[in-house]
């Protein structure tokens, strides 16, 4: 039991453990688990060529997606930024009825709607910089307002109908 327990126990203190004690940041403990997780492969004798061939696959995959939005959301806001739609979005946004309270209302109803649809990048990568502005004409501070977004945008993780947390927990639970 021992033999089999040490191994994960030194991976989880070679990441939580160093960044707990200050010696790593979360990025560095991140690479330190990279490097431990490939030891520990590699010692079981379950890191072949094709298993790193397939992880390198996947994780292009996965980068090239992320990068595919992040330039989308790029070509959006400067396009919406060259026709001045943020002028627009900002008056919209700050004369609605109820001030401060109205503003903060809305905008967490339109996210939660949109969580529907929309993942928390996108959310992220082109929501938010049309609603900060509108936040910061308003007064709000941005800290929490990005806060309150964040706590409001992670619940697109957890309703349906494209709630990932609950395809992850099916996918464990069966």
């Amino acid at each position: 039991v021992v033999i089999v327990l040490i191994p994960p126990l030194a991976l989880i203190f070679l990441v939580l453990g160093t960044i707990f004690l200050g010696i790593a940041t979360p990025t560095e403990g991140g690479a330190m688990g990279s490097v431990g997780a490939l030891i520990m492969a590699a010692a079981k004798g379950r890191l072949t060529l094709d298993v790193v061939k397939q992880a390198l696959a996947s994780t292009t995959r996965l980068s090239s997606f992320v990068l595919f939005i992040l330039i989308g959301a790029r070509v959006f806001s400067l396009t919406f930024y060259g026709v001045n739609g943020h002028i627009w979005v900002e008056h919209l946004l700050t004369s609605l009825p109820g001030g401060e309270t109205g503003f903060l209302i809305g905008v967490n109803i339109l996210v939660f709607v949109l969580a529907f649809f929309l993942d928390f990048f996108e959310l992220a990568f082109i929501i938010v910089p049309l609603l900060a502005p509108a936040a910061d004409k308003l007064g709000i501070d941005l800290i929490w307002f990005g806060v309150l977004l964040g706590v409001n945008m992670q619940t697109s993780f957890m309703h349906p109908p494209f709630g990932f947390a609950l395809f992850y927990l099916r996918s464990v639970a069966a």
